[in-house]
């Protein structure tokens, strides 16, 4: 391999030729991607853009500022992806829009890789003459391959495209930065070195949290790619202040952050399928199966829902989890022994094992998501690339290196050809989920899911018979239960089994599924007059039912929010008023003593009530400022409550 060239003259020259064939390449993912514009909201997108499907949308400055920097799309509430999404949308909410805002970013993202690829194999040692054309190969096996469909039309991984964009441009800045002091050019050095963490990168952290990780990948760069700098280089102190207190030192910072959070992030595995050591092992073969379909993306591509996937028991329960550990281990091993021979390749596995720190590693999320690899892929499809590239050179003369040549544009054309069948899918939501549901058998949200469609399009003994087929699955999970027996009632099918046998079931569960919306549907159908429900009894014993599975903290305060109003129904105040106190307790947000105050102010009980409006007052105080008060209300109802207790009884 060329040895690293700190003394190149100049960035590259990007040739006529070369941008021509650029243009060309995103017309063709645009026209790719086109078909998918037409699809339909998905998953996480319901709940993200709740705020905009609302009929008039966000109407004050208060709600915009909630939206953008107060909600709960993330630790830091990912600020910049939410503004994004607000000012994409319209009233009434326009999902094409969305998706082509989507796809826009993906490729304002490629051109951003072209950059960073063009420089990356400059200070690698490539020839400028051919900086450029590896640069286009990278940028097209990434902007054309299947496994980012999903990402791209999947309207909520705009996060995840706003991170992948903001950081590859903080680390085109850095690269750039790095060439400048080798040419000894000290203020354009200091100045992309400014504009690499302000505003790149802090921009992508506060996109998705997991941008952070760019940092990672500048101290691979710095110690893979570049020697250090001689005593006599041009700001050399400048650099290793900006390195240690602008990269080591946030990086330190995330570490401990992390390591603070330890104890609540590993209290949420309680309320998952996986202990902490199955996840581990299991996300051995998770990686694996990424790497595989990054190389070789022949199938099992374009899947949002993954809870089918095997977890890994043991080492050898399933024993692929064994031959993926090897795999890793020895992967890492090699990037290790041969770095500095092979620095690409050690680049390559770095990279993409550094970008899953967060995802795919100890915290308690979801096992699989292909969007995790948005900007992991660009490590080893740059070393793809850069490796035939060197097999072509080597055998330019030879029939060798005019197959490579032609088997490289193939791949091209075979991504391409992939991701245009994808998206034709991801264009119609009915489609999509039946397929889903076809290739995922073992799926229990691709069943579930595909059953709601079907219900929706007016076919109610298909759908019930996909839940029939989800129950084969997990035949003990709560919202699963629940969701076909309102099904059935709201279709005016018989009852498939009663509530008493949700109630009576030992091993019931709850995995997954949002339970707090069918509960509400439960109580609506109930306080109509609507299903088979024998009466508030019945409603009280399934709730206490539900209480004692494992629910995470936001999902039993929802659900001691709904159980107060089963107890509203039975006329029953002090069950509803601790209800509501126990919701309180899980999550401190005013309105849960708000409306204990309104509940005894029903009753007349007005004292009760002015005290509950204090309680509501105090976590009014503490809330987020973000988040718009309730002080007027509050105001309001304390005037009315205290006139009532000085009327005459």
């Amino acid at each position: 391999m060329n040895k690293p060239v700190e003394q190149q003259s100049q960035l590259p020259a990007f040739r006529p030729r070369g941008l021509l064939l650029l243009l060309a390449l995103l017309l063709a993912t645009a026209l790719m991607y086109w078909p998918g514009l037409s699809g339909s909201l998905l998953l996480d997108d319901n709940w993200v853009l709740q705020p905009l499907l609302e009929e008039g949308g966000l109407q004050s400055a208060a709600e915009v500022r909630q939206f953008i920097f107060a909600n709960d799309a993330g630790p830091s509430g990912r600020p910049v992806a939410m503004l994004s999404l607000w000012l994409n949308a319209e009233q009434p909410l326009d999902v094409a829009s969305l998706k082509l805002g989507n796809l826009l970013l993906h490729l304002l993202t490629g051109l951003a890789l072209f950059w960073f690829a063009s420089l990356l194999a400059l200070a690698l040692g490539q020839p400028k003459s051919s900086a450029q054309w590896l640069a286009l190969a990278v940028t097209a096996l990434w902007l054309l391959h299947p496994m980012n469909v999903s990402t791209t039309l999947y309207i909520v991984q705009r996060m995840t495209q706003l991170m992948a964009l903001f950081a590859l441009l903080s680390l085109a800045f850095y690269l750039s930065a790095r060439l400048a002091l080798a040419q000894g050019q000290l203020r354009p050095a200091l100045l992309r070195l400014l504009l690499c963490l302000f505003p790149f990168a802090l921009l992508s952290v506060l996109s998705k949290e997991n941008g952070a990780l760019l940092l990672l990948l500048i101290l691979l760069l710095e110690y893979l790619v570049y020697e250090p700098l001689t005593a006599g280089s041009a700001g050399r102190n400048w650099y290793r202040a900006w390195l240690g207190l602008g990269v080591m030192l946030p990086l330190l910072i995330v570490f401990l952050t992390l390591l603070w959070g330890l104890d609540e992030s590993l209290a949420v595995y309680e309320a998952r399928p996986f202990t902490l050591g199955e996840r581990l092992l299991s996300e051995t073969r998770v990686l694996s199966d990424y790497l595989l379909k990054i190389l070789l993306p022949l199938g099992g591509i374009g899947y949002l829902y993954h809870d089918d996937w095997q977890i890994s028991r043991s080492l050898l329960d399933p024993f692929s989890t064994l031959l993926a550990s090897v795999f890793l281990i020895a992967l890492v091993a090699a990037a290790i022994f041969c770095w500095r021979r092979q620095r690409v390749f050690s680049l390559a596995v770095f990279w993409f094992l550094a970008m899953h720190l967060l995802e795919s590693a100890w915290l308690p999320l979801e096992l699989v998501f292909e969007h995790r690899n948005y900007l992991a892929m660009v490590g080893p499809l740059f070393a793809l690339v850069w490796y035939a590239n060197e097999f072509i050179r080597r055998f330019a003369d030879a029939d060798f290196g005019r197959t490579a040549a032609v088997a490289l544009v193939l791949a091209s054309l075979l991504l391409a050809w992939n991701s245009f069948n994808l998206s034709r899918l991801w264009s119609d939501g009915f489609g999509l989920h039946g397929w889903w549901a076809e290739q995922q058998p073992a799926s229990l949200r691709a069943q579930t899911s595909y059953a709601a469609w079907l219900q929706a399009a007016g076919y109610p003994e298909l759908a019930q018979a996909r839940f029939e087929q989800a129950r084969q699955i997990r035949p003990n999970e709560v919202t699963l239960l629940l969701n076909q027996w309102l099904q059935a009632c709201e279709d005016g099918l018989a009852q498939p089994f009663s509530l008493q046998t949700i109630i009576a079931n030992p091993q019931l569960e709850h995995y997954q599924g949002d339970l707090n919306l069918l509960l509400g549907n439960l109580l609506e159908h109930f306080l109509a007059g609507r299903c088979q429900i024998a009466g508030p009894l019945e409603l009280e014993q399934l709730f206490l039912r539900i209480g004692e599975l494992n629910l995470r903290d936001y999902t039993r305060a929802g659900y001691h929010v709904y159980f107060s109003d089963v107890y509203i129904s039975m006329r029953q105040l002090d069950p509803a008023l601790i209800q509501m106190a126990r919701a309180f307790e899980l999550l401190p947000n005013p309105r849960y003593p708000l409306r204990q105050a309104l509940i005894s102010a029903q009753a007349g009980r007005f004292n009760d009530a002015l005290i509950f409006l204090q309680r509501a007052r105090e976590a009014d105080n503490n809330r987020n400022p973000l988040v718009p008060s309730i002080s007027a209300e509050l105001d309001r109802l304390e005037r009315d409550f205290s006139t009532r207790v000085q009327e005459p009884q």
